[in-house]
Parts: C-alpha cells; sequence; structure tokens
C-alpha cells in the first residue's frame, strides 16, 4: 500500500511506495526527493506545492508521520551503532590474527618470506583501519544524537520562527507588488481611448520590468523566429531578428487591447492566502505551539523598563519594526575601559549600558520591575541627566529680507572669487534669496537627497559643510579656525559653481541674524580658554 507522510517538526515529506519504476525513480530525483533505502521510508523531501501534489498521485492523503526527529535519530544512532560494533569486530579479529602470525618470517626461499611478511604487515593495516572506521560511527552516533538536541531545543525553535515569519513577510509582499501590477493592468484595459490604451500600456511596461514572454498573436514570424518576447517589445516592435540587412521588413506592434488581452490571458487576480502562506502560517502555529509547551520565551512577554534580565536592570527596550516584539534591551554593567563589543560607557556615571539579545532567552530570564524599581531607575536616570553638560542651543532663524540679501551677496561673492583664483573660464551668475511657504520648504527638505536644508551659520557669513561621516584634516582645521555656530538658517542647492541660496519662509515671523554673524572671529588666549 503506497502512503505519504508530513512531519511538521523537520518540513519533510515522506513517501513509502516502495520500489519504484526507474523512470519514476528518475523523475522524483529531479523534483528534489532524496531515496533513503536505509530508513523505514523510501523517499524524503522539503514540503513545497509541487512536491506535496506529487505525495497526493500516490496516496489520496498525506497523513501525520508517526516517527518525530527524535524517534528517527534514535533509530539511526543504532543503525550506526551496529556498524560500529560491525567494524570493532572486524578491527578485533584483524588484531588477533596480527598477534597470531610470527614476528620473524624465516624461509629458505627469499620471495615467500617477502610475501609473508607483506601479508603479515597487511593484516596489521587492516586492524588498524577498521579501529578508524569504528572510531568515525562511534562520533557519527554522538552527532545524531546531539543534533536531535540542538534542533528540538527552545532557543533554535525560536530561530525557526523568526525564519518563518521572515519568509512569510516575503511572500506578502510579492503578492501585495503582483497584485498592485494586476490593478494597473485592469485600469489601461478600461480605457476607451485605443491610442491612449497603448501608450499607457507601452509606458507601464517598460518602467515595471515584466520580462514574462508572450507569443504574438499574428505568428512567430510577425515578430521574431520564435515569437516570444516582453509585452514591452511587442508593444514597442522591432524587426524580424536576423533579417535587418537582407529585407526590410514593417514593424508588427501589438495595441494596447491586445497587450491587455495577452497579460490576462496568463495572469489571475492574486490572492493574499496561498498555499505557501496557509503552510507558513500553520508552520508558525505548530511552532509557537510547541514553544510554549516548553516553557515558552521571552519574545513573548511584554518586557518593560526597569525590569531585570540576568540580574541586571533594564534601561532601554528595543522592539521589532516588523513583529513588534521585544528583540533586545539594554542593560546596566560595570564601566569598561577601552572599546568592548555592545557595550558603552554612560557620560557622566560609573556605569555602562550593554546591548542584550533578548527573544531566545526563557520567560523566567525576565523578572518585572516592582515600584521601588522603577523609582531607583527614575533616580538613576535623573542623576545622570543633571551630570550630562548643557549644550547651548542654536536658534533656527528666518532672516529678514535685508540680513537674507547680506547674506546672499557674501556667499555670491565667496563663489566668485573661488571661481577667479582658479582661473577658470566658467561663468559666473548670482544667486537669488529663495522665498518660499512653509508647506514648500518642508516638502523639498525630506530624505537623504533633499534639495532643501537647515546649515549651521558661524562668524563672517560662513556656512557649515554638508555633513558626512568621513574626516578630512582640512575640514577639521576650518572648523577650528571660524569657531562655534551662532545660528542656523535654511539653505538650498544651486548648480555646481554657483552659491547656496538663503531662504525666507514668507508665512513665519521674520527676524534679524545676531550681530556675531557679520564679525570676524577672534579665537580664545590661552588665559581665557584656563579660565573658562
Amino acid at each position: 500500500m503506497q502512503t505519504a507522510t508530513y512531519s511538521p517538526e523537520d518540513n519533510k515529506l515522506r513517501l513509502y511506495v516502495g520500489r519504484v519504476p526507474r523512470d519514476e525513480y528518475l523523475l522524483l530525483k529531479a523534483q528534489g526527493w532524496t531515496s533513503t533505502p536505509k530508513q523505514d521510508c523510501d523517499f524524503v523531501a522539503t514540503w513545497t506545492v509541487s512536491r506535496r501534489d506529487t505525495c497526493l498521485k500516490y496516496a489520496d492523503i498525506i497523513e501525520d508521520e508517526d516517527m518525530g526527529p527524535e524517534d528517527r535519530a534514535a533509530d539511526r544512532a543504532e543503525r550506526f551503532g551496529e556498524y560500529r560494533d560491525k567494524r570493532t569486530d572486524e578491527a578485533t579479529g584483524h588484531a588477533d590474527r596480527f598477534d597470531a602470525g610470527p614476528h620473524v618470517h624465516g624461509f629458505q626461499s627469499q620471495a615467500r618470506a617477502n610475501r609473508a611478511a607483506s601479508r603479515h604487515d597487511r593484516i596489521g593495516t587492516r586492524a588498524t583501519d577498521a579501529w578508524g572506521k569504528a572510531e568515525y560511527w562511534q562520533r557519527r552516533t554522538a552527532g545524531v544524537i546531539s543534533h536531535a538536541l540542538h534542533v528540538s531545543s527552545p532557543g533554535v525553535r525560536m530561530g525557526r520562527i523568526k525564519t518563518i515569519e521572515a519568509e512569510l513577510r516575503k511572500e506578502r509582499a510579492e503578492i501585495e507588488k503582483r497584485l498592485k501590477i494586476f490593478r494597473v493592468w485592469e485600469k489601461i484595459r478600461a480605457i476607451e481611448d485605443p491610442e491612449k490604451q497603448t501608450k499607457m500600456a507601452l509606458a507601464f511596461t517598460g518602467a515595471s520590468c515584466q520580462w514574462s514572454e508572450y507569443q504574438h498573436p499574428l505568428g512567430p514570424t510577425a515578430f521574431s523566429r520564435d515569437g516570444e518576447s516582453s509585452l514591452y517589445s511587442l508593444l514597442s516592435g522591432v524587426t524580424l531578428k536576423g533579417e535587418e540587412d537582407i529585407q526590410p521588413r514593417p514593424k508588427h506592434t501589438i495595441t494596447g487591447k491586445e497587450a491587455c488581452d495577452l497579460f490576462f490571458s496568463d495572469h489571475s487576480e492574486p490572492q493574499m492566502d496561498n498555499e505557501w502562506t496557509l503552510h507558513m502560517e500553520l508552520r508558525l502555529a505548530y511552532e509557537n505551539q510547541m514553544i510554549e509547551a516548553q516553557g515558552g520565551r521571552a519574545a513573548s512577554l511584554d518586557i518593560e523598563v526597569g525590569g531585570f534580565i540576568g540580574g541586571k536592570q533594564i534601561h532601554k527596550v528595543n522592539k521589532s519594526v516588523k513583529t513588534g516584539r521585544v528583540v533586545s534591551v539594554h542593560i546596566r554593567v560595570p564601566k569598561v575601559s577601552g572599546w568592548t563589543y555592545q557595550v558603552e560607557n554612560v557620560p557622566g556615571t560609573d556605569y555602562a549600558l550593554m546591548q542584550y539579545a533578548t527573544e531566545r532567552l526563557p520567560q523566567n530570564a525576565y523578572r518585572p520591575p516592582t515600584e521601588a524599581d522603577k523609582a531607583a531607575l527614575a533616580a538613576l536616570v535623573k542623576q545622570k541627566k543633571d551630570a550630562t553638560p548643557k549644550k547651548a542651543t542654536i536658534p533656527l532663524v528666518n532672516p529678514t529680507d535685508e540680513d537674507a540679501e547680506r547674506l546672499q551677496t557674501m556667499l555670491n561673492n565667496r563663489v566668485q572669487d573661488e571661481i577667479l583664483r582658479k582661473r577658470s573660464n566658467i561663468g559666473f551668475t548670482p544667486q537669488e534669496v529663495c522665498r518660499i511657504t512653509q508647506a514648500v520648504y518642508s516638502a523639498n527638505s525630506k530624505g537623504s537627497y533633499a534639495r532643501a536644508e537647515t546649515r549651521y551659520l558661524y562668524h563672517n557669513g560662513e556656512l557649515s559643510e554638508r555633513e558626512s561621516n568621513m574626516y578630512s584634516s582640512a575640514a577639521e582645521e576650518r572648523r577650528k579656525a571660524r569657531g562655534p555656530a551662532v545660528a542656523q538658517v535654511r539653505v538650498t542647492y544651486g548648480a555646481t559653481y554657483m552659491a547656496m541660496r538663503v531662504i525666507v519662509l514668507t508665512d513665519k515671523p521674520q527676524k534679524p541674524f545676531p550681530g556675531e554673524v557679520w564679525e570676524s572671529y577672534t579665537p580664545p588666549t590661552q588665559a581665557e580658554l584656563i579660565h573658562a
């Protein structure tokens, strides 16, 4: 009787079909099935939709696997033990034969003596080789048992849960992407104007990178010898491959309606729940239920600031953006000297904070905080805040029209002087003050490649450079020479060899820059630094 089983513990399908014909065997191997003649099943493979369908061809229903990974590991360890005993017996027999042989081979014929000595040495070599094989199977037996205990441990199970969750998120993201493409094609199909429909289909296929191959409606010779290409190529039109120089041919492009017909003949509306997502959800339910039966994990707890992990108080909690679970915490540890991995000293205190992963910890590793614990932590945070030196606030100024024009003139003059100093033949165009509203500035100041941003303003109307992680000794010297920042100002970027444009918000109150902006910077003397 042919049967098929599935084990959620190792996500494996198993076939019990006995010996199969050669062609079926090769087909199963091509699908990813592994023959297991030494085990109780005949073929085994990791679950996929196609392999599940293969199981249903051999059996009407896929049953639960009776033998779990622990039982299978024990059975395997017993088989390896038999191999070890067999090799041990062989090694003992060869060793006895070696000891029973003469130590000196004296014959009247030298050739016979040499053959006897060689035969005696081979017996010793076989004994040594058999001992090595026995030790090998001993290690394999220990490895099988150790692996079975490892994969069933709660920490490793929690790792599998994280992997399945990531795969499920990836699958759902792919479904959403396909669904958006499907919705756009529905909108293109609804366009009544043929010219506009073709234009929209061509623009969308060119921008969305849809590489599926389709057959041209007029046949293979209408587009290429095989007649298959992407919708973008069919919409844009290309002459017959290989015949451009022999005989000119007209372009056989398809219309937007024909492109829609080709797309919908090959695609149906994607569903958010399919066979893969359902399978992964069931696996997650199984793994979560098993991990709860083993005592649970700290990942399922609502860890609070002020609680304790392993006797260390929690000062900060870090949650995953994807799952919302607490993935790590910062706990208080003694102060360290020098750089230490994931440990950072807290300025003004005698302790450091260490980032500690929590998802794979058992539930009893965490102790919720009491009111006294929260009060003690609040006092510690207040002490740290009081010990932290106060930073001087640098005001963000929306300048008056007069100050904005004055600063813009200084920026233009600097760029013009730089062009003249380099003796460049590039023409100089002075920039003007940019007057916009707060809403326009906010829309253009977001993201890493924003066109507008705030810059620090120093003495003598100097602007700070754009922030960079690269260290430059020249930039460090310039920072020391220009002194501390006195204000902040909104600016926008000009073209190459053009000055920055000062921004004035027309719907916000304006005020003049501090007087230090127009003054030259004088570094403090040594005596002033000592007194400070």
